[in-house]
């Protein structure tokens, strides 16, 4: 039997899923030093499908060796495995610089998947790569040109991100756009953040919920979990709660971290399913272990109030610092407040003023305004006044009551600003009109 013929029945029978078959014929077909049959060989070993190999280790030296065979007779895929193989030393040694050559050959015959793996590269470098923006991006280009949906991805998010080119939400949009019709579930998902937030096209919860939706169906693990939450709030469709579990649940099937956290508040509050904090400590778990950083702050929260187990505050401060070093601005906040009072932990007053400091810079208001007391009473820092009133200008911009107090006390003794009465019965008349007793009194005497 000819070459050809070996490797058209071949393909007929890999199609049909008769792997043995077929690896049989791509064999007789590769000792005559086929490439489609090589490369193919190198395929099912590395997918394990009709070979006899049980160890992972001999499969993948195996696919690695007709890869590179193929890869020397200029067949492009191969080349672009070759250089995957190298790249992840899988059946030979590692080397970066193997894997460029073999991936730029490839790209030479116009594979976009060689090319995306040179962008790739490029974008996150490693040892002995450097990263350079603008060569990846330029890598990204070149396949979204030939109608890549990957390369359309990429040059997306570039855009979006300014990786190595000015920050363009309307151009990424337009890149989301194209991949997405190509049938990308990434770039579903990244349109349908863009229409949430209103970043290059007009904000529409509808259209946002419609593509999340889109992405979701392509199995897209945060995506469902996105189309949870839009049930769960009511957010481009109407609430559904029993949409939402059913989506969360999916989502955590296909072990998306924030879907165990969310499907674990639900049963903490009773929200669309049975109250049960042991299976909400039990999805909780499971989040953290994916590395949720609210089910790490929420466990710290069951803890520390003993919700369905026995208080336990020093495991509390332990859930709290995990999340609060991961940057979570409410567990920082938290774990502040434990070293400060001692709970759970040994009191360290310069370490809660490092904590809150870290949740204020993150935006976090009950925090700016307890960086604002610790400045102006000088706990755990040196006193600075001025640094006082610039946290407390901060908290009182998110509407803190208590922040428009202390700057009208401010104001009107003179502290960390120049004393102004007009300024002081301003924050004072603020605060009061937050029902504040204490503003309330301090406007009758000015």
């Amino acid at each position: 039997m000819e070459t050809k013929e070996l490797c058209e029945r071949a393909k007929a029978l890999y199609a049909e899923r008769n792997y043995i078959e077929a690896v049989k014929l791509w064999r007789a077909a590769a000792e005559q030093n086929d490439a489609e049959a090589l490369y193919m060989l190198g395929i099912c070993h590395n997918y394990n499908l009709g070979v006899d190999e049980a160890d992972e280790t001999a499969r993948g030296a195996s696919a690695s060796g007709y890869f590179l065979q193929a890869a020397a007779l200029g067949h492009a895929d191969a080349q672009c495995f070759a250089g995957l193989c190298y790249l992840h030393g899988i059946g030979t040694e590692q080397s970066s610089a193997k894997a460029v050559e073999w991936f730029e050959k490839a790209a030479a015959q116009n594979s976009t998947q060689a090319m995306n793996n040179l962008g790739l590269l490029y974008r996150e470098g490693n040892d002995t790569v450097e990263e350079d923006e603008a060569l990846s991006l330029a890598w990204f280009e070149k396949s979204a040109a030939l109608g890549d949906a990957t390369g359309l991805l990429y040059t997306g998010i570039a855009y979006y991100e300014g990786y190595g080119v000015k920050c363009d939400y309307k151009e990424a949009v337009k890149r989301y756009d194209r991949a997405a019709q190509l049938g990308s579930a990434e770039a579903l998902f990244r349109l349908g953040e863009c229409y949430d937030d209103g970043e290059g096209v007009e904000e529409d919860p509808i259209e946002a919920f419609r593509l999340y939706k889109l992405a979701a169906q392509k199995n897209h693990a945060k995506a469902q979990c996105y189309v949870g939450y839009c049930y769960e709030y009511g957010t481009g469709v109407t609430r559904n709660m029993k949409e939402a579990i059913a989506w969360y649940e999916v989502s955590a099937r296909n072990n998306y971290f924030q879907a165990y956290c969310n499907l674990g508040c639900c049963y903490e509050e009773g929200n669309g399913v049975k109250k049960d904090m042991k299976k909400a400590i039990e999805l909780y778990q499971k989040g953290v272990e994916l590395g949720s950083l609210d089910a790490m702050f929420n466990l710290g929260n069951v803890y520390a109030f003993g919700k369905g187990v026995k208080r336990d505050e020093a495991l509390a401060v332990q859930y709290y610092a995990q999340a609060a070093q991961s940057g979570h601005k409410e567990a920082q906040f938290n774990f502040a407040q434990f070293l400060s009072e001692g709970r759970g932990v040994e009191q360290d007053e310069e370490a809660a003023a490092f904590w809150y400091l870290e949740a204020a810079k993150r935006g976090d208001s009950d925090a700016q305004f307890q960086v604002g007391v610790i400045y102006l009473q000088g706990e755990g820092v040196e006193e600075d006044p001025e640094q006082a009133v610039f946290w407390f200008r901060k908290a009182a911009a998110q509407g803190d009551s208590d922040a428009f107090y202390l700057l009208g006390k401010c104001y009107e003794e003179g502290l960390g600003v120049e004393a102004d009465r007009n300024e002081a019965y301003e924050w004072y008349s603020r605060a009061a009109a937050q029902g504040d007793s204490r503003a309330k009194k301090a406007l009758k005497k000015l």
